[in-house]
């Protein structure tokens, strides 16, 4: 058995006072926990009422003046606000199921209102609610799983490809300009060989959130593989990229890993850089970069290196 809610606030909208008084003397009767009442008749009394604070649940009449019933269920759905059950003074099959389909939790005829019945109701909508929201942490926590790297907490690899192909088309449409950094760890074989995957797991991590902290929140940031990341940076020019690119290796060199004894010890990051060109796809921005980075590694690591005809 579901445990109720001890405390509920309760939101009547109804502009017909002798509804609203009914559902008071009803309400009084449901003693197996605490109900706070809040009435509203009017369109500025109910957005007053949703506005003071945490509203539970909402009975809201159909036939409301200045906002209709339905177009107060939409933007309460779309606001994720409160559970809504819809009223209406007459039984209509055809209006409960349209409520269900634009987000409604329930349905209840005024004319077959009682005690029993709206205790019923309430504890019906309570509990749609709570599977709702059940439902939609599922579905945040598959989406997370499905698009994010469950170490480090940025993209995995089919997501921030994903990303990169969709920046592009937004760069073709509207001839804007994208660059991409691609960065691989120095060295980090040596990190596992010499302090543990455990460590290695936690440099990466690290080097993960220190990459997200120095770009935009508008750049997307994914782990491309092993100790490989992608940065894809929207309408950014190079000397913009390089800048960004730059400030991601400085902070890298700056940071202090921990072995398990909690020795010190540095880590540096190599980069290559490229930038989209009209009629690019996938393979050849990201082939660029590649070839970029290689040179890095190339020229003595812990270093930026450009496509060329994307800067020095």
């Amino acid at each position: 058995m579901k445990t109720k809610q001890s405390l509920l606030k309760i939101l009547v909208c109804d502009d017909d006072p002798a509804d609203r008084k009914l559902f008071r003397a009803y309400l009084k009767r449901i003693t197996d926990r605490e109900i706070v009442l809040l009435e509203a008749g009017e369109k500025d009394e109910i957005r007053n009422a949703m506005d003071k604070g945490r509203v539970d649940l909402v009975f809201m009449d159909v036939q409301m003046p200045e906002k209709t019933g339905m177009e107060w269920l939409a933007e309460i759905v779309e606001k994720k606000t409160a559970p809504v059950v819809m009223l209406t003074g007459f039984g209509s099959e055809d209006i409960a199921v349209q409520s269900l389909m634009e987000g409604a939790v329930g349905y209840l005829s005024k004319g077959s209102l009682s005690a029993e019945r709206l205790e019923k109701t309430i504890d019906a909508a309570m509990e749609r609610w709570r599977q709702i929201q059940q439902s939609l942490a599922s579905q945040e926590q598959l989406e997370r799983l499905a698009n994010f790297d469950a170490l480090t907490g940025v993209y995995n690899r089919r997501a921030i490809l994903g990303r990169l192909d969709e920046q592009m088309r937004q760069s073709e449409r509207y001839k804007t300009e994208l660059g991409m950094l691609m960065l691989d760890i120095d060295h980090f074989k040596r990190v596992n060989d010499r302090y543990g995957h455990l460590v290695g797991d936690e440099v990466l991590e690290k080097f993960a959130g220190l990459v997200q902290e120095n770009t935009r929140d508008v750049d997307a940031v994914g782990r491309y593989g092993g100790e490989e990341f992608i940065v894809v940076l929207p309408q950014t020019n190079t000397a913009s990229v390089l800048e960004v690119a730059e400030r991601i290796r400085r902070a890298v060199e700056a940071a202090v890993m921990q072995d398990s004894q909690g020795n010190a010890f540095g880590i540096t990051v190599s980069t290559g850089v490229s930038a989209y060109r009209p009629g690019d796809d996938r393979l050849s921005i990201i082939s660029r970069a590649d070839d970029a980075l290689y040179k890095a590694k190339e020229n003595g690591r812990n270093r930026i290196e450009s496509s060329p005809a994307e800067g020095d």
